[in-house]
């Protein structure tokens, strides 16, 4: 599947994509570190060449329309954490949720994969249901950690696998003879980086409003570190510390992203 990733971050969740076959042909992302990321992983060969455009505010979806089969991307929770400012996400940067879904809109892939912070269930997620749910998208989804896949930390996120009817997808597949070289080229991220365990919950169907949130009591309570522990400024002083930690902490778990697709989409085969 051809993906799209937003909120790109360092390239967490681009590699759970190469993990699950996909093919990035385009990513959003405005941190200069974590753009540095992804180009250097590119050179590298560990990830594919692909356009990165720097302001998803200003990211056209519609010229990617039948080429994109799967939006992700994990839009900021800093608005809705409890390492955040807890508004919710109306918040500022939270609130790009918005810019997300308009991209959504644009594109109108098969599939959107989201990713945020567990709190979402309390502080924003009849937002994104009732806004998919416009688009005539329905949503299964459910919480999955580090932990839940064998790692040492617990970096608990919700995943939400949104997904157009059948019926829906043959409509809008009417345009995919595009082909994607006509929009990258070799040099196209460096040039367009310039120009701009278990699920402790599971809901699936029609998307609603209707939200139930089921966790551990450490989860509820919020007990995770935030980019940096308050603990003695470990970071300041040493090289790129603040942002490598800045791009952990913001990113996804390459692994977690792919078990949670697995999960998500084979409940979606028996809807």
């Amino acid at each position: 599947m051809n993906e799209l990733a937003l909120f790109a971050g360092a390239g967490g969740g681009v590699l759970g994509g190469k993990l699950l076959g996909w093919r990035t042909v385009c990513a959003v992302e405005i941190d200069p570190h974590c753009i540095a990321q992804l180009i250097q992983r590119q050179n590298d060969k560990v990830l594919p060449v692909f356009p990165i455009w720097d302001d998803i505010c200003t990211f056209d979806g519609t010229v990617w329309r039948g080429i994109i089969d799967v939006v992700s991307g994990g839009f900021p929770c800093q608005d809705i954490s409890i390492a955040g400012k807890r508004i919710g996400i109306e918040g500022e940067r939270s609130g790009l949720w918005k810019e997300m879904f308009r991209v959504i809109c644009e594109v109108r892939p098969r599939y959107a994969f989201v990713e945020n912070s567990p709190l979402l269930t309390r502080r924003g997620i009849d937002r994104v249901l009732g806004d998919l749910a416009q688009m005539g998208y329905n949503a299964i989804w459910g919480v999955l950690g580090a932990d839940d896949v064998g790692a040492h930390h617990i970096r608990k996120r919700i995943w939400i696998l949104s997904y157009a009817s059948s019926e829906q997808w043959e409509r809008e597949s009417e345009s995919r003879e595009f082909k994607v070289s006509s929009l990258i080229d070799g040099n196209g991220a460096k040039e367009h980086v310039a120009n701009s365990n278990k699920f402790d919950a599971i809901r699936s169907g029609l998307c609603t409003s209707e939200v139930s949130y089921k966790g551990s009591t450490s989860l509820q309570r919020g007990e995770w570190w935030a980019t940096e522990p308050n603990v003695g400024r470990v970071a300041h002083g040493v090289a790129f510390r603040v942002d490598r930690l800045r791009a952990i902490g913001n990113g996804q778990v390459p692994m977690v992203a792919k078990v949670a697709w697995n999960i998500l989409s084979s409940i979606m085969e028996f809807e």
